[in-house]
């Protein structure tokens, strides 16, 4: 098989304004064609591909607040999470960190088996990860979308949605979250240990 270097030799060497013969063009693709073929591919022998998803009816909190989701990924490599979440209802009370905007979802039964798929991917029961998710709600009859800090987690058989603007709070102030729908993806790839910088 010629090398890259062989087959930029002899592109090169081919003249314009004609005299390339039709063997010579021919020798070139040719060499370009096996060199394309006997480039190495990843191998996917020993790759698991997984999908899990809510599908026929959206999964809900005890507050009666909806969640779809879809959940593929390549196991002990990466995820991604899809969803589509409605918020109807909010608690009252303050857990002991302030906080009234976390809602827990239950996974669907026959989903259960993605926690083993999670579990070298993503940090469990803690909000380790926040990013900011499009949030659709009503105020004084027009809808709008605001930027909501977000950390979505596992937690035995569930999945949390914190949408409090702290990971650990000084104060127990947080704003409680306004009824509402946000649909976003997120994806999870996690080659390292949360650990201190410095």
């Amino acid at each position: 098989m010629a090398t890259k270097d062989v087959i930029e030799k002899k592109i090169e060497e081919i003249r314009d304004g004609g005299n390339n013969t039709a063997a010579e063009i021919r020798d070139v693709l040719t060499d370009l064609l096996n060199f394309k073929a006997n480039v190495p591919s990843p191998s996917t022998q020993n790759v698991e591909f997984f999908h899990f998803w809510t599908e026929e009816k959206p999964v809900q909190d005890k507050f009666e607040n909806f969640l779809q989701y879809s959940i593929k990924g390549i196991k002990d490599q990466w995820i991604n999470l899809t969803f589509s979440i409605e918020i109807n209802r909010s608690s009252t009370s303050s857990t002991n960190n302030g906080s009234n905007n976390i809602f827990v979802f239950p996974l669907q039964d026959q989903d259960l088996k993605l926690l083993e798929y999670l579990k070298p991917i993503v940090a469990f029961n803690e909000p380790t990860v926040r990013f900011i998710i499009p949030y659709t709600t009503v105020l004084n009859e027009q809808m709008i979308d605001y930027p909501l800090s977000t950390s979505i987690y596992f937690q035995e058989n569930t999945i949390v949605f914190d949408f409090n603007n702290n990971i650990s709070l000084k104060s127990n102030s947080e704003l409680v979250i306004a009824t509402g729908r946000a649909t976003s993806s997120v994806s999870f790839h996690f080659p390292f240990q949360l650990k201190k910088m410095r």
